[in-house]
């Protein structure tokens, strides 16, 4: 369980304590809200590669998940004020025919309640009769039915980014999905393609690989029309060239897909996940980026990272720290301002050095 977390949150700790199941998890329950249970358990493995060894058979059938947020209240007359939304979710039986319960409410008013099994409930405003929605499918989330709502378009719109940067290197072929970065970033000659027709994007990503990595000139895409692929292009100052992606260094062509994926938010609302950004990265190339994340952030568009890093860990603050440690086999998550200390009390260590020492009482973060 964890409270408070802000728009930007960063979730440290070593290999293996459980920073990928958390967001894997995450993105499960997004898979599922968008495309249904068998779409989720076939992307993860099905139920033999995510249920938990440790629990009885009873309890590892079963995945629970619970959030609560502030958002902007879009239903009509109710002019966009912030209310505390609320969804939970229990998974049945996830070895066999998975049986759904979910609950939405909105300041503690119930919206929707879908027994065990059962089809959706959704409750009367104003002295109207609930109404049971009795054709349903079984096996999709009732947030469907509340499509445009702040709540179910968060969750339906994370994005869960490990980028490959030798994929991300590579043409794509005309026909590749243009409308947002995938996951490993494989689709990046196809979404910088598109990003070219708005001067805006284009302009802030040049700027900010500038900064990053310093010498380029300019980015473009170049349609190869023989191949049927549209393929990225480099130009440093200083030669008349340009020249394709493959010739650039692994950690340009991250910091790249990092930009598009932070920049290029295809959604009001959306979550977006990124593991280890600091890959290939230069100290002072992690600092920008850590920068331009947390402007980015907002309450309807989170940006939260994953990391084992000092490098990042020494440019956060301490509200946006999250300490991820494993103990007994299950995986601990605190807020590194939760104790007793303050930014004021680790002076005159910085973050990095307060956190590699324990001092957070968050756990060895090896």
């Amino acid at each position: 369980e964890l409270n408070n977390l802000g728009p930007f949150s960063v979730f440290a700790g070593p290999n293996g304590s459980g920073k990928s199941n958390f967001f894997d998890a995450l993105d499960f329950v997004s898979l599922f809200i968008r495309n249904g249970i068998d779409a989720a358990l076939r992307s993860h493995g099905r139920y033999e590669n995510i249920h938990s060894e440790k629990k009885k058979a009873g309890n590892a059938r079963k995945f629970d998940f619970v959030i609560e947020c502030v958002l902007p209240d879009n239903r009509k007359k109710h002019e966009d004020k912030e209310v505390v939304f609320k969804y939970s979710l229990s998974i049945h039986q996830l070895d066999g025919r998975p049986q759904i319960e979910e609950r939405l409410s909105v300041d503690g008013s119930d919206l929707m309640n879908r027994h065990k099994g059962e089809p959706p409930v959704l409750k009367g405003e104003g002295g109207e009769e609930d109404e049971r929605v009795e054709k349903f499918p079984q096996d999709y989330s009732a947030l469907l039915l509340f499509f445009g709502m702040p709540v179910a378009e968060l969750l339906r719109n994370l994005r869960l980014y490990r980028i490959d940067p030798l994929g991300a290197k590579e043409p794509n072929l005309f026909d590749r999905d243009p409308a947002e970065l995938e996951r490993k970033g494989h689709n990046l000659a196809s979404v910088l393609n598109r990003m070219e027709g708005n001067k805006q994007s284009r302009d802030a990503i040049l700027e900010w690989m500038e900064m990053i990595v310093p010498g380029i000139e300019s980015i473009h895409t170049e349609e190869q029309k023989l191949e049927s692929k549209t393929a990225v292009l480099f130009k440093e100052h200083g030669t008349s060239r340009r020249f394709p992606a493959h010739m650039v260094s692994d950690g340009t062509i991250y910091a790249l897909c990092l930009l598009v994926a932070v920049l290029d938010s295809p959604s009001k609302y959306g979550i977006t996940l990124i593991e280890e950004p600091e890959r290939g990265l230069h100290p002072k190339a992690i600092r920008e980026l850590v920068g331009l994340m947390r402007d980015q952030a907002a309450p309807t568009n989170p940006i939260w990272l994953s990391t084992h890093s000092e490098s990042v860990v020494r440019e956060l603050r301490l509200e946006e720290l999250v300490l991820v440690d494993k103990k007994n086999g299950r995986t601990k998550m605190k807020s590194a301002d939760s104790g007793n200390l303050t930014q004021v009390n680790l002076a005159p260590l910085s973050l990095d050095e307060a956190w590699l020492s324990n001092l957070l009482d968050g756990g060895l973060p090896w």
